[in-house]
């Protein structure tokens, strides 16, 4: 009789240890029911037509937490040509010779103020550092001069989306400051020069897709 209540006992023990374990996916799932989840990121990426910081093209590649999430981080990659749009507003002697922006490559960081309309209206502030090169040229025989600037543009924005969709536009404006060592681009064998300004308006308007 001894014999059969031990084993009774033995039985019953590993029923119960069976019963705990196969509850465990349940007592997650009721935990995790409890627990908000985070929502996925979103990337943002903007396409610049021409603009007057003299390019031509530009794209910006922005990550945010979420689609909601205020802050957002990202690259900034612009280039240009042989063209007068923008030139003016970098260049001081712009009569003198072309200017084309070969590159600007750099970081930005954005934060939205508000949301309004559902989200399709964000104003937003933010700051975009980088380095560009400039090559400048009295005429297309010209093997003209090259500068390498380091740029900071502060810029306040705002983000329209219809319905707070995936497709917008982002449009910003603000002061743009330029340094370099070699401000002063020589053209056409000394013939004229070209001085880099300091100080430049910065205004764009971008297409928007948030994925």
């Amino acid at each position: 009789m001894r014999t059969d209540s031990v084993k009774r006992a033995q039985w019953a023990k590993w029923v119960w240890v069976a019963a705990s374990l196969a509850a465990v996916p349940a007592w997650a799932d009721d935990a995790g029911m409890g627990m908000e989840r985070p929502l996925p990121g979103a990337l943002l990426v903007e396409v610049q037509p021409p603009a007057l910081d003299d390019s031509l093209v530009g794209i910006r590649l922005e990550l945010a937490p979420s689609r909601e999430a205020p802050w957002a981080f990202g690259l900034v990659a612009r280039t240009g040509g042989w063209s007068q749009f923008g030139a003016k507003a970098r260049f001081i002697g712009t009569n003198s010779g072309d200017v084309k922006l070969n590159y600007a490559l750099g970081a930005e960081g954005r934060y939205t103020l508000a949301s309004f309309a559902d989200g399709a209206l964000q104003p937003f502030v933010g700051l975009t550092l980088g380095a560009e090169e400039f090559h400048a040229r009295a005429n297309a025989n010209d093997l003209g001069s090259y500068t390498t600037a380091l740029f900071a543009e502060p810029a306040v924005g705002a983000m329209w989306r219809p319905g707070a969709g995936r497709l917008g536009l982002s449009a910003r404006v603000g002061p743009g400051f330029a340094t370099t060592d070699v401000r002063e681009l020589e053209v056409g064998n000394g013939s004229g020069t070209l001085k880099l300004r300091s100080v430049y308006p910065s205004a764009s308007l971008s297409l928007l897709v948030v994925l």
